[in-house]
């Protein structure tokens, strides 16, 4: 009796086994694609079509959340936002991309104080989701993605930006703003900054641009753990410096009477703070570095 369960303990062993390695060998890699600019990516072909929408926000906020991919947004003197998404697919083969372009979702969700895009995949790394197009001029928007660059310009409502990887340009900004990166650069200006203003640019890896007019009224805080902080072209009425862990600095100044409120981080990268004149930007007059922590100053005659 102890001989036969054996066996059949060991026969159900064997069918399993031969199972797996079946389902190994029809599962087919998705093989590697590769961008004009050399970026490598999963998924040795493409696939792609583009969906259009129109919303009438009407004070409402613009969300576009989920799926990685460009997002590059202008505001215009328009009341309806008009979107154009391009999904992408891809796959080993045409035919696997063309399953996964036609697996990309994009679920809508309007209330009274937003629109919601949502972009879902059951393949998230081998789908994405561009998003052009054009917004009112002072439309509020929410951007939360899992990667991709960012580029806002004539958005004069409040902004908000979250990704794990990506660039994020805004050119134009009136209004408060926060973006937040786990690993990518921001560079911000601003045409308008009014003094309620909440500012927060903040990533882990990356460089910091920061954009003011020259007669910005804003508290100012700027903090790096390994880069260094210049001022280009910014009078302030006051500043300090200070070092920071082994390789950073942080600053604080005020501009006018400190209005506003700004404040920029970067774990890993440089600080730079400028003003946008008539003829653009103002070229680099200021350059502040802490002294090394190693540093000793010493006095006159010593050695």
């Amino acid at each position: 009796m102890r001989m036969r369960k054996a066996r059949l303990l060991f026969c159900i062993q064997a069918v399993l086994l031969v199972l797996l390695l079946g389902l190994g060998a029809c599962r087919q890699s998705p093989g590697v694609g590769q961008t004009e600019e050399g970026t490598l990516l999963p998924g040795a072909v493409e696939a792609s079509d583009t969906l259009h929408r129109g919303v009438l926000l009407v004070g409402r906020t613009l969300v576009l959340e989920g799926l990685s991919g460009r997002v590059s947004l202008q505001g215009a003197d328009v009341d309806v936002a008009r979107l154009a998404f391009v999904r992408v697919g891809r796959g080993a083969d045409a035919a696997a991309a063309r399953r996964t372009l036609r697996d990309i979702q994009l679920r809508e969700e309007g209330t009274a104080g937003s629109f919601r895009y949502r972009m879902e995949a059951r393949q998230a790394a081998l789908a994405q989701v561009h998003v052009e197009g054009t917004v009112p001029r002072n439309a509020r928007l929410v951007i939360t993605r899992a990667g991709g660059d960012v580029d806002l310009t004539h958005i004069e409502g409040p902004i908000r930006v979250q990704l794990a990887a990506g660039e994020v340009h805004v050119r134009e900004a009136a209004d408060s703003l926060e973006i937040r990166l786990q690993n990518g650069a921001a560079s911000v200006h601003f045409r308008r900054l009014p003094t309620d203003a909440v500012v927060t640019i903040q990533t882990e890896n990356g460089d910091l641009w920061l954009t003011l007019p020259p007669e910005a009224d804003a508290q100012l805080q700027a903090e790096t753990a390994a880069g260094e902080v210049r001022v280009e072209g910014l009078t302030f009425t006051e500043r300090s410096l200070q070092p920071r862990e082994a390789a950073g600095a942080r600053f604080v100044g005020k501009l006018g009477q400190g209005r506003a409120r700004i404040m920029l981080r970067t774990a890993h990268g440089d600080i730079v703070l400028r003003s946008g004149g008539p003829n653009g930007m103002i070229p680099p007059d200021t350059l502040l570095r802490p002294l090394p922590p190693d540093t000793m100053l010493q006095g006159p005659g010593v050695p």
